[in-house]
């Protein structure tokens, strides 16, 4: 346990360094600006600064865990089944949180496609707060979606966060993740993005919010319809209006 303890504190610190020395790094502000101006960026993973980083020659850093990661991702993208690939992650992802926690933790950096390619991993294994925490840093620093992905940040994690929650709910009570999707509102409201994708994240607002809060939870619905007539939740609309007379 020790060891582990060690060796995450070693990884956090290390992934906080790298994006420090970026964050110094004159050619960081470049890469910013010719990101938001749409020119085709680096990823992180070629590292911004020429600097030998202290954890580059432990096993357990630096990029090695890019390393590491890499072939995780190759040996998911071999396997068909979409369970199979969820349970893995859920194995895998463990190893990657000191690493995620110490490069969002300086709160600048470069484009990290492993780091977005996480915030995935973490939807699709329902850990929607270190998903979020990932989204609002790229989202802060301008990231793209790295290819396969044809769309931005934006769209898919509000679009995953949303139907995610929309299969827990058949078995979950969603009350509980109410502030996190709040949390992903207000991180997405200048973000551009399909009116139909904004809608189910209102959805599902509305659904972690009618028991507890159910005006709220109209106002969701309201915004959500307005959005979209096909978002999926006028007979719950319905349903607390009529309770509410």
């Amino acid at each position: 346990m020790k060891s582990n303890s060690l060796r995450e504190h070693f990884i956090r610190t290390n992934a906080a360094k790298k994006a420090k020395a970026a964050n110094n790094d004159p050619r960081l502000s470049a890469q910013v600006l010719g990101r938001r101006m749409g020119t085709t960026m680096v990823s992180q993973s070629t590292p911004i600064s020429d600097a030998p980083s202290d954890g580059d020659t432990n096993p357990d850093a630096g990029s090695n865990i890019e390393l590491k990661f890499w072939n995780d991702d190759q040996h998911l993208s071999n396997i068909q089944s979409i369970s199979h690939k969820t349970e893995l992650k859920k194995e895998f992802l463990p190893f990657y949180v000191p690493w995620i926690e110490g490069t969002i933790a300086e709160g600048i950096g470069g484009q990290d496609d492993m780091l977005v390619k996480l915030m995935v991993w973490c939807l699709d294994t329902h850990d929607f707060k270190t998903a979020t925490d990932i989204a609002e840093y790229a989202l802060l620093n301008d990231f793209v979606m790295p290819e396969p992905f044809t769309r931005d940040v934006a769209t898919v994690f509000v679009e995953q966060l949303a139907d995610e929650l929309l299969i827990l709910k058949k078995d979950t009570d969603t009350a509980v993740y109410a502030d996190l999707i709040q949390r992903a509102i207000d991180s997405t409201t200048s973000q551009d993005m399909p009116d139909q994708v904004r809608a189910k994240l209102y959805r599902v607002l509305g659904d972690s919010l009618k028991d507890a809060k159910p005006e709220d939870a109209i106002h969701a619905y309201e915004i959500a319809i307005k959005l979209d007539d096909k978002v999926g939740c006028k007979k719950d609309l319905t349903q607390l209006e009529k309770a509410g007379e």
